[in-house]
């Protein structure tokens, strides 16, 4: 299919990855289609099973915005439709995309803040949970990770925040420099994005805490710890484009230490009294 026809501008495309979300994906559209500063909609479908693909294509009868619908048999994983959805993004022409989950809806007036960064020259705009998670809320292993990122980045104003919620935005040039596989581990991407030296700021507050909790209709897939893991983990692969880049203390300052003599024993001609 050809490339979005827009005017004057690059168009900005909301991006989603849905794993059997027949119960949600409309509402997700819907809602979409109600912000203008958005003038495409790709949906990445992985896995089979439901009615999901169907139901994105008949979201939008006008067909303003053009909803697309690319399916893959197989289950891709965490974060892996996102990075082929960004991917086909850039194919298409796209100069801004916004991503977000397809189990639940954000409201359109909620998304227009993160669209319009991206035409004010931000490269990631993040959304600002930090505020959201204070006291008890934002302790715990994966918090902490989070904002040990963001220190380690140079970034500790942007406290817990990053690419793990959505939604959130990337201009094309943060994709390009990052590449889109770099997205199936997103805080992996979004330290790449610093690392280059790209404009991250933190652009509007979406509570998504309390929606994309487990419920009897969306129950959780994996286990607590199985999730927490896995952030982790993502977490750490960050930590090692920081220090591959920057070297073995991340460029931190060592204030003189004599490592040259660290765990030496007294040569024999020593002076010791």
């Amino acid at each position: 299919m050809g490339q979005v026809a827009t005017v004057g501008k690059t168009p900005t495309v909301a991006c989603l990855s849905a794993l059997r979300e027949e119960l949600t994906i409309q509402n997700v559209i819907t809602q979409i289609a109600l912000c203008p500063l958005i003038e495409e909609v790709l949906v990445v479908v992985n896995g089979d099973g439901d009615r999901t693909a169907e139901l994105a294509r008949e979201a939008i009868p006008s067909g303003r915005p053009r909803v697309l619908v690319r399916e893959i048999p197989e289950a891709l994983g965490h974060d892996v439709g996102r990075s082929v959805a960004a991917a086909w993004a850039l194919s298409r022409g796209a100069g801004a995309l916004v991503f977000l989950d397809a189990d639940f809806p954000v409201h359109a007036a909620d998304l227009a803040p993160f669209a319009r960064a991206m035409d004010q020259g931000i490269d990631l705009g993040l959304n600002g949970l930090s505020p959201l998670l204070s006291g008890w809320a934002g302790q715990g292993p994966t918090a902490s990770a989070r904002s040990a990122l963001n220190a380690f980045l140079g970034r500790p104003d942007l406290g817990l925040d990053g690419l793990v919620a959505v939604p959130h935005a990337l201009s094309r040039r943060a994709v390009e420099t990052v590449g889109p596989a770099a997205l199936a581990v997103p805080p992996r991407a979004y330290a790449l994005a610093l690392l280059a030296g790209l404009t991250v700021r933190v652009v509007h507050t979406v509570n998504v805490i309390c929606v994309n909790r487990p419920s009897l209709e969306r129950p959780r897939t994996r286990s607590t710890k199985e999730m927490a893991e896995m952030i982790l983990g993502d977490h750490l692969e960050a930590i090692v484009e920081v220090v591959s880049r920057r070297g073995p203390r991340g460029g931190f300052g060592d204030l003189g230490r004599r490592r040259d003599l660290a765990g030496r024993a007294p040569d024999a001609g020593d002076p010791v009294t």
